[in-house]
């Protein structure tokens, strides 16, 4: 019994790897979008205003990358 529930939990996880390397390969995920007054991530990284305070917030503020934290 238990070396039988042992081989099911193994297929399982290697049929999730596998739906994780074909969801990787296809690329599922969806671009992220900036919504600041309409624009898209292209014109806010032209925008010399924008990325001024972008700019100087992350001057201002501790980031914790670990656990995706802003601190100011």
């Amino acid at each position: 019994m238990r070396a039988r529930t042992f081989h099911h939990v193994l297929v399982l996880l290697c049929l999730l790897s596998g739906l994780n390397a074909i969801a990787l390969i296809i690329n599922l995920s969806q671009p992220t979008k900036a919504a600041v007054a309409g624009k898209s991530y292209e014109d806010l990284m032209r925008d010399s205003d924008f990325t001024r305070a972008v700019q100087s917030i992350a001057q201002a503020c501790k980031v914790n990358v670990d656990i995706a934290k802003l601190v100011c």
